[in-house]
């Protein structure tokens, strides 16, 4: 259950903690040419947006739809619907469809997030603690996610990209069972360097972490 997981301190979440070093701990290792201190000042700026009072549990989490870059297959129309990026929430309204969830960073088509009044989880890390606030501020319903130690109103869940951290969340919050729509490690879609391709082989890994797991079933499509 994940009442057995979480642990509160000083205002914020933290989902799996022990879980989290090993994470944090597995990316560091595979970027070195990356600079994670500023995480700790974007945890600390996150909380200051947030404006939900709300409980996730309040949803249902029995069957959970990610849909994420470059999602092809339209997602069926059973369980909770969560958009990762604004591109996937683009990709949805074209569909016809509208997230229940939206998991970002605010780094892929922002704008097409702020448009909706549903549930944000708003990610701050240290290279968008720059135009964070530009789009959290605008957030109606905004909960922010962090990469280190919560600071305050903020949730810190075990991952690295919004992919594979809405994969975390879902299992966490007990779903049966993960369907995962577009994800694919081999195919990059912002843009094509080796940052990116190493983030990609981070999500794959971890996503996997989940499945090996044996709790939620996890399905993917293209």
């Amino acid at each position: 259950m994940i009442s057995e997981r979480f642990k509160v301190m000083r205002g914020g979440i933290v989902l799996d903690p022990l879980e989290w070093v090993l994470v944090r701990s597995y990316y560091i290792t595979m970027l070195p040419q990356l600079n994670f201190n500023r995480d700790y000042l974007a945890a600390e700026l996150a909380p200051r947006y947030c404006n939900y009072d709300g409980d996730l549990r309040e949803y249902d989490w029995d069957v959970v739809n990610i849909v994420m870059p470059p999602a092809e297959t339209k997602p069926l129309d059973d369980g909770l619907l969560i958009a990762v990026e604004g591109y996937s929430v683009e990709v949805l309204h074209n569909w016809g469809l509208k997230p229940d969830i939206i998991i970002t960073d605010f780094d892929f088509k922002p704008d097409e997030i702020i448009k909706y009044d549903v549930l944000i989880l708003g990610h701050a890390h240290g290279d968008n603690i720059n135009y964070y606030p530009k789009y959290a501020s605008r957030a109606k319903q905004l909960l922010p996610t962090v990469q280190v130690w919560p600071k305050g109103c903020s949730l810190l869940i075990p991952g690295f990209t919004d992919g594979d951290r809405a994969v975390y969340l879902a299992y966490y919050m007990g779903a049966r069972e993960i369907r995962i729509y577009g994800f694919n490690p081999h195919k990059v879609v912002k843009r094509d360097d080796e940052i990116k391709r190493t983030k990609l082989q981070i999500a794959e890994t971890l996503i996997n972490r989940v499945i090996r797991r044996n709790r939620s079933k996890v399905i993917f499509y293209k």
